[in-house]
């Protein structure tokens, strides 16, 4: 740092030059953009010059005073671009670059030193770094660099929000709410806070912690899938943290938990956290606070590097009170919230979703397309889908089992109403002295078709198969499977 001092006037002198009269610079080599640079550096009047300097261009900027804060606001700021000085104490700005390259790969970081040489600029590039700018800097060139830096790397998030957009849906659909729904997952992508997802069984909470994973600084390593309602309560540690061989009885082997699993650079993805033991909370609190684990059986420290990303079908702050899930947990957990909404309430996006699932149907079975009627997509509209769009999927499933080229309102019918569904159709009054009568056939055929049904999902669509299944004759199994699905069949003789 000492030559830059001794170079720090003529530096300051640049820099009040183009605080006073560089405007027409700055918005030549800028334009409108906007973004975030984050300035790592231990000289204190170093941050102020660049702050200066940058201060009209319509650019925000972070400071850090040395390496490992500078790493922690770049996971968690998001910036668009880095101005990084080599020589400080601790963590130098080459370990420092390597790290964030390693976590960021499309970060462009600006070295900045008052040690410059050939060799210096080369081992910078070649470690990953955007540019080499040598103090005492030309404010234009800084300028220069910042802006080719910035627009670089809003290119990339553009890219990014685009592949990002159309991955959520072509599996979600193109609703106002998964748009609003992509917003949130845009939000938070690139940065590494803890996300706590929030979504009904079945609304897609995988998807989203997929997307984040995939399209964020850590998409390289591994993502890490935890059941939490899995787990059971005495093998937390062992399943968490991992077990050395003979820690107990039956550890025959070494064993890595899901925390070492992830622990270079991956994410952790805990589902259904809710339902984690108190003893699984505690645990979980006292790694992401110290970030560092113990294999049962071993004193030896394991520094983990990973972001957690949690799911829940329930809102964890109502069980708060009543001690079923640790505040101070939730707060760790839930530092973003992205809620996903369920199926009822964006309809518009259950045809887009219907034929989805009826085409991925056709490919399991091997059979040319299957189409589904309008009468049928209204009755699957007016469904609440308590399950959200994985139960729309089992019932498409299922009806292209029955349909031949179309699936119909009486095959939809059927398969809701196997399942108990609030979209039954409403049977046909009967005299009160053929209500036993009636019941009890209605019983038999709910019975017959769903072994029909069921014999066939066994058999893949193979309905000769099936009919060996039942143990009945093929010419019988056709009858049975028409009569019992086809719509206009109100019973099993036959008769509308």
């Amino acid at each position: 740092m000492s030559l830059w001092r001794n170079a720090w006037s003529d530096q300051r002198t640049f820099a009040r030059a183009a605080i006073g009269g560089g405007a027409i610079a700055r918005g030549a080599i800028l334009g409108e953009t906007r973004g975030t640079v984050l300035v790592i550096d231990d000289d204190q009047d170093m941050r102020w010059a660049i702050r200066n300097i940058l201060a009209d261009t319509g650019i925000d900027v972070a400071e850090a005073g040395a390496g490992m804060p500078g790493i922690e606001i770049a996971a968690r700021c998001a910036p668009d671009a880095v101005l990084l000085d080599i020589r400080m104490p601790g963590i130098d700005g080459e370990e420092v670059l390597r790290r964030l390259k390693h976590h960021h790969k499309d970060l462009p970081v600006i070295v900045v030193t008052a040690h410059g040489t050939i060799s210096g600029a080369i081992d910078a590039i070649r470690a990953g770094a955007f540019e080499y700018i040598t103090k005492p800097f030309r404010n234009d060139r800084l300028l220069d660099v910042v802006g080719r830096a910035v627009l670089r790397h809003r290119a990339l998030a553009i890219a990014t929000t685009a592949r990002v957009r159309g991955a959520i849906t072509s599996v979600m659909g193109n609703s106002d709410p998964v748009q609003l729904l992509v917003d949130q997952i845009e939000a938070v992508m690139g940065t590494d806070y803890s996300v706590l997802i929030r979504g009904e069984t079945g609304a897609g909470k995988e998807v989203v912690a997929r997307c984040l994973h995939e399209n964020g600084p850590r998409a390289a390593h591994p993502l890490v899938v935890v059941d939490c309602g899995s787990v059971v309560d005495t093998l937390i540690d062992s399943e968490f943290f991992g077990h050395e061989k003979g820690a107990y009885t039956g550890a025959t082997n070494r064993h890595r938990g899901w925390f070492e699993a992830a622990a270079k650079g991956g994410t952790l993805f805990l589902d259904e956290i809710g339902n984690l033991s108190p003893t699984g909370q505690k645990a979980l609190l006292r790694v992401l606070e110290e970030r560092v684990i113990h294999r049962v059986g071993s004193t030896t420290p394991i520094s983990i590097d990973v972001r957690v990303i949690a799911a829940t079908n329930e809102a964890l702050e109502d069980r708060i009170d009543s001690a079923g899930f640790r505040e101070d947990l939730f707060f760790r957990l839930a530092e973003y919230v992205i809620v996903v909404p369920p199926l009822r309430t964006r309809r518009e996006d259950i045809e887009f979703l219907a034929r989805r699932f009826l085409d991925q149907a056709r490919d399991s079975l091997g059979r040319p397309r299957i189409d589904i009627t309008p009468a049928a997509l209204d009755l699957l509209r007016g469904y609440d889908w308590p399950g959200n769009a994985r139960e729309l999927r089992s019932v498409l499933r299922r009806a292209a089992l029955v349909a031949s080229d179309a699936v119909a309102v009486a095959q939809v019918a059927f398969c809701l109403t196997g399942r108990g569904s609030r979209a039954a159709p409403p049977t046909r009054p009967q005299p009160d002295g053929m209500a036993l009568r009636g019941r009890v056939r209605d019983k038999v055929r709910e019975v017959e078709r769903d072994a029909v049904v069921e014999a066939l999902e066994r058999a893949g669509g193979n309905k000769a198969e099936a009919a060996r299944q039942l143990g009945i004759d093929y010419k019988t199994y056709r009858t049975k499977l028409k009569t019992l699905t086809e719509p206009g069949r109100a019973d099993g003789n036959g008769r509308s």
